[in-house]
């Protein structure tokens, strides 16, 4: 039992070293005392430079971490002492959407939540019946539809499979779906703050974009630092919005699934007491959610100091979920296979695309017309 222990704890080591020095080259080891200052000072080194590679494409730390993982990830197999370490990058990004409880008191999430309720329930029922509704003009079969419409329309890859089980999809339909919205996804990381960047949207109103349309959640943060990293004294505002956008959108998961597994099962061949509601569902509900909810009562009560300025807590803080979310996302990177990608194909290909393509618009015509620049 104690070597059983000791192995879970040291195996997973030699991978997150790899991912801790990866982070150190893109984000700067100022904080550590190393003298290095970042992979992305390569790209300012005049005006010209910063405002091509920063100010527009905004290819800064995060951006830099994910690309180093996806190329490592394709361009070499991960060797198995390796990947244990590499496989909790997951954790890391759970780790810091708790710690980004700090950045809020309760007066935050009730004047974010109640805009972030509505907004993101209206896109959640839209993008399922959208979704649903042309996955049957294609000729889907409908379990197929309903993981699809999951995933697009609440967090990506983990509502595909949480959905999967209560609508007894098959594993092509699970495969297919989860390669759409990765493909999807990446697109996404690259393409939503270019174009935030170039129609000038401000900080908040990229928040509740990137919160509102893009599909999974380590994309949602990836896109809302890529945009505004923000400095462990000044938070990124995006990061702020979207997370709350987003983390709104995931509590509704449980009831897309009961409700996608009722539309099924009028479909289904099976009786409906055959249908799992539990498989994969409740395992997959976002208990860190309680995490982040203590870490913004610690926060709300004072626990952790004063908030304007930052206290030398709350900057520790701050810092440290950024080292958490490179370390996360450059192993994310590295977890983003191109070969798997490539098995997006057909009709789920056209359908997931043509809804996450729609969402995404939608969204931003909503926050052109209705968010304003400030929270």
């Amino acid at each position: 039992m104690h070597f059983n222990i000791m192995s879970f704890i040291i195996k997973p080591i030699p991978g997150i070293l790899l991912m801790f020095a990866i982070a150190v080259f893109t984000m700067g080891g100022s904080d550590l005392g190393i003298p290095w200052p970042g992979l992305e000072s390569i790209f300012v080194f005049n005006e010209y430079t910063k405002l091509f590679f920063i100010d527009y494409l905004r290819l800064n730390y995060i951006l830099l971490s994910i690309l180093i993982g996806m190329i490592i990830g394709n361009l070499f197999t991960i060797p198995n002492w390796l990947l244990p370490g590499v496989l909790t990058s997951r954790l890391f990004i759970k780790l810091g959407v708790i710690l980004l409880g700090s950045l809020y008191s309760f007066v935050d999430l009730a004047q974010l939540g109640a805009t972030a309720i509505i907004l993101v329930l209206f896109f959640i029922i839209f993008t399922m019946i959208f979704t649903l509704w042309l996955g049957n003009r294609y000729g889907m079969d409908p379990a197929s539809s309903a993981v699809l419409a999951a995933g697009t329309a609440v967090c990506g890859v983990s509502a595909v499979v949480a959905t999967a089980p209560a609508v007894r999809a098959r594993t092509t339909d699970v495969v297919y779906s989860i390669a759409t919205i990765l493909s999807f996804g990446v697109a996404s990381l690259f393409i939503f703050p270019l174009v935030g960047a170039i129609i000038g949207l401000s900080p908040h109103q990229f928040g509740v974009w990137a919160g509102t349309g893009i599909l999974s959640s380590g994309q949602v943060l990836a896109a809302c630092l890529a945009f505004d990293p923000g400095t462990a004294e000044h938070a990124s505002v995006s990061l702020k919005t979207g997370e709350i956008y987003n983390l709104t959108r995931v509590l509704f998961l449980p009831f897309v699934v009961l409700a996608l597994a009722a539309v099924t099962s009028k479909s289904a061949q099976l009786p409906d007491e055959h249908i799992n509601i539990h498989t994969g569902l409740w395992s997959k509900f976002p208990v860190f959610v309680l995490g982040f909810l203590v870490m913004v009562f610690l926060t709300s009560f004072g626990f952790l100091g004063h908030t304007s300025p930052p206290s030398p807590e709350l900057i520790t803080i701050r810092k440290l979920y950024n080292w958490f979310f490179a370390i996360g996302l450059t192993g994310l990177g590295m977890q983003i296979s191109l070969k798997e990608l490539r098995k997006a194909g057909g009709k789920p290909l056209a359908v997931g695309s043509a809804a996450a393509l729609l969402k995404a618009v939608l969204a931003l015509i909503v926050v052109l017309l209705f968010v304003s620049e400030g929270p």
